[in-house]
């Protein structure tokens, strides 16, 4: 490898990891003497996609991809690309590349054993400031036909993670969903000392829409109902018994103390609540889901449990809602809507400004755990913040501003 920038860097290394043994050159010399070349989308400052070159259709293809996130603008915007792309003029003018020559058996084999078919893959990478970043990757035919969508798994944290989401996916795969589509698992094992999950594509498309404003509550329901559900007094959980645990596994005493602390406010307010218990997502957000033929299609259920407070899933998708608008986050202090925003679920107002309590403090304690390591240096922010925001809300009286 030589020549890369900090951005493209990431990139480059994930390509190495997927050509294993090949020669992988950014900047790519465009001799078109390489095996395999690949095209960043925009550039290589501000990377969204590596496309392979010369498949307008597979680019054309990659770009077709809908959420619920997007709006009409956006949707036209990305048809008229994935038009273009079909040309193959956007590929030609896509100057920053990787280059790839020689090598072993890569990914695209593996897959193509896999699914019993030729495939090409677009490379995707999450975010760098996420501990979860990991290659993403849309397994296309050579035409453009969507195969597969495979998440790597690339150190321990996303290997668990991954873990996390074949488990869910085979444990809903006998489960009813009404109106509400999941990937099924088509693999799930160790290639080239990563872990593959090898997901079935959802349909979506530039039509299948609704107003951007409508949460999808009635699935939200469904969903919560898959395993039953229960109602408890929170002292006496399982949801509660596991939040009760997570100090003790925290490597920092102070961190642990604080969080401790802000656990038995939490308690001393809420415990003795009668709440409903169901399943959850975990990461509900309009660009997880979209519509296609009236189904709801879901994806990116790494983080789907079972018993927590019914509403997390609803409470999630608005406040994720808003980190799309302009100012400050909405984790940067308390919502002060929690019984408008949950009135859908017909949650009473001590329910709903307890289960905005409990979310929260759900929240903080997967980025407590998941801020170990030398990639969560991110996510120790977010948790800190959030355990500001608790400890600063319940030193107030009950009852006081939110």
């Amino acid at each position: 490898m030589s020549g890369t920038s900090d951005a493209a860097g990431p990139w480059v290394e994930t390509v190495a990891d997927l050509w294993p043994g090949a020669e992988v050159s950014f900047p790519g010399d465009g001799s078109g003497r390489a095996d395999r070349e690949l095209r960043f989308l925009p550039n290589a400052a501000a990377p969204r996609l590596l496309l392979p070159a010369g498949r307008p259709g597979v680019a054309a293809a990659a770009l077709r991809r809908y959420s619920h996130d997007l709006t009409a603008k956006q949707r036209l915007a990305r048809a008229a690309g994935a038009a273009a792309a079909r040309t193959g003029l956007p590929g030609r003018t896509l100057r920053d590349r990787i280059t790839v020559r020689g090598g072993g058996p890569s990914v695209e084999d593996r897959l193509g054993e896999i699914l019993g078919r030729d495939v090409v893959v677009v490379i995707g990478l999450g975010p760098a400031a996420r501990a979860n970043r990991k290659p993403i990757l849309h397994a296309l035919t050579p035409k453009g036909r969507a195969a597969a969508f495979v998440k790597v798994g690339d150190n321990a944290a996303t290997r668990a993670l991954i873990a996390d989401e074949a488990a869910a996916l085979e444990h809903l795969a006998g489960r009813p969903l009404p109106g509400v589509e999941v990937p099924r698992v088509l693999h799930h094992g160790e290639w080239n000392g990563m872990t593959l999950l090898v997901l079935s594509p959802l349909p979506t498309s530039a039509r299948g829409r609704r107003p951007r404003a409508e949460a999808p509550v009635e699935a939200m329901r469904a969903l919560a109902a898959v395993d039953g559900l229960a109602r408890e007094r929170l002292a006496d959980s399982g949801f509660w018994e596991a939040v009760r645990a997570v100090p003790a596994a925290l490597d920092d005493p102070a961190r642990a103390a604080r969080l401790g602390a802000v656990i038995k406010e939490v308690e001393a307010r809420h415990g003795a609540l009668d709440l409903e218990f169901g399943a959850w997502h975990g990461d509900w957000t309009p660009w997880n889901m979209a519509w296609h033929r009236g189904v709801l299609r879901l994806w990116d259920w790494e983080r789907f449990e079972r018993r927590v407070p019914v509403g997390f899933d609803l409470v999630h998708y608005r406040l994720q809602e808003r980190t799309r608008r302009p100012g400050p986050s909405p984790y940067a202090r308390r919502p002060g809507d929690a019984a408008a925003v949950l009135a859908p679920l017909g949650l009473s107002a001590a329910a709903a400004e307890a289960t905005l309590d409990l979310y929260l403090l759900a929240l903080c304690c997967r980025y407590q755990r998941g801020g170990a390591g030398p990639r969560g240096e991110a996510v120790r922010a977010q948790a800190d913040g959030l355990l500001d925001l608790l400890a600063e809300h319940t030193a107030q009286p009950p009852g006081g501003n939110p």
